[in-house]
């Protein structure tokens, strides 16, 4: 499995122990607001892409969905990925 298809613009081709386990952390409950943040940007950035109309926007905002879904999802895979690195 190639794992930059959820991670590539957080840690690449090969992640290390370390990234993950940061990865990891963030699924504690001290983070869970943090998390509710991205989600909530997130929501509000597919919703812009329906109305925008300016190209330069839709990139933009293309853009930041990207970010956001692929470090929520590296999030949420961190465990699994941890495990598959001992």
């Amino acid at each position: 499995m190639s794992y930059n298809v959820f991670m590539k613009l957080f840690v690449g081709l090969k992640p290390t122990r370390s990234q993950m386990q940061a990865f990891l952390r963030c699924k504690q409950p001290e983070s869970e607001k943090l998390l509710e943040i991205f989600k909530e940007r997130l929501e509000e950035t597919k919703t812009a892409l329906i109305y925008a109309d300016d190209p330069v926007r839709i990139s933009r905002l293309q853009g930041r969905a990207e970010v956001l879904a692929d470090f929520l999802e590296t999030v949420e895979k961190s465990s699994e990925i941890l495990e598959r690195l001992k």
